[in-house]
């Protein structure tokens, strides 16, 4: 049986000791099944309850009541007749047991209202996670799309394969650039995850000599799309990504895993 905000209330109309009647069955099935949100607010609520009933302070009611009361027995009571003797803590009990019968019911509400919001926030903060993914997921195709506009679709474009080499021969990569824009696009594949202090960093090679054109991170798959910084120089004879530390170095230092040629 799915659990539901009727069980809580069955629970707190339990804890406080009202009747149930037919719902009582209802709410034992239910309990029996091992619900560890009904369980737990059943023992809160009872404990709750219970310290509220035995904390509840000493009422005397105000002379007025009594005189009312005597008042509403007949003219033979409000006349002066001696009435019947009731012991003083009489009154003062049952006016605490009222006192702390309407704590507990506030009490109630109150941890109602409390489990209801909880329920609430975590639904909201599902719904928050489930956006904020959508939300990078849509801003990863729309930079995707601004490349393609920036660089691929350039009258220009010019495109060059990159082959695996050293600890990667299996890796590939196909740069895309654009010699007036000065922007390159690498789209790579096959890439091994490297550790959290390193990064491949993309050369471009002028005259001979490379030339910084950025790091970037692959995914989960061994998949990068990345574009890169301002080529220096508007010819490009060659293209090399290496392993540097985080953050990228100004010449290369670590071991080759893509090179190639232009076409």
């Amino acid at each position: 049986m799915a659990h539901s905000e009727r069980h809580e209330e069955l629970v707190a109309a339990l804890a406080l000791g009202m009747p149930l009647g037919a719902d009582r069955a209802e709410l034992e099935a239910h309990l029996a099944e091992g619900c560890a949100v009904c369980e737990s607010l059943l023992v809160d609520m009872r404990e709750a309850s219970t310290a509220l009933g035995a904390s509840a302070p000493a009422v005397t009611p105000p002379p007025e009541l009594r005189r009312r009361i005597l008042a509403s027995l007949g003219p033979s009571r409000s006349e002066g007749a001696p009435a019947p003797r009731a012991s003083a803590a009489a009154p003062r009990g049952f006016a605490g047991r009222v006192l702390a019968a309407a704590a507990a019911l506030l009490l109630a509400v109150a941890v109602l209202d409390d489990a209801k919001l909880r329920r609430e926030r975590e639904d909201l903060r599902s719904r928050t996670a489930d956006l904020a993914g959508r939300l990078r997921t849509t801003e990863t195709e729309l930079a995707q799309r601004v490349l393609r506009a920036r660089v691929l679709e350039s009258e220009d474009v010019q495109m060059m394969m990159l082959g695996g080499q050293g600890p990667q021969p299996g890796a590939r990569a196909r740069v895309f650039w654009s010699p007036t824009a000065r922007r390159g696009v690498l789209v790579a594949s096959n890439l091994s995850q490297l550790p959290p202090d390193k990064q491949y960093e993309l050369w471009v090679f002028h005259e001979g000599k490379p030339v910084n054109a950025g790091v970037f991170d692959p995914d989960a798959q061994g998949r990068a799309m990345f574009e890169s910084t301002d080529f220096t120089q508007p010819v490009a004879q060659n293209f090399a990504v290496t392993v540097e530390p985080r953050g990228g170095v100004p010449a290369p230092t670590g071991p080759i895993v893509l090179v190639g040629k232009p076409a």
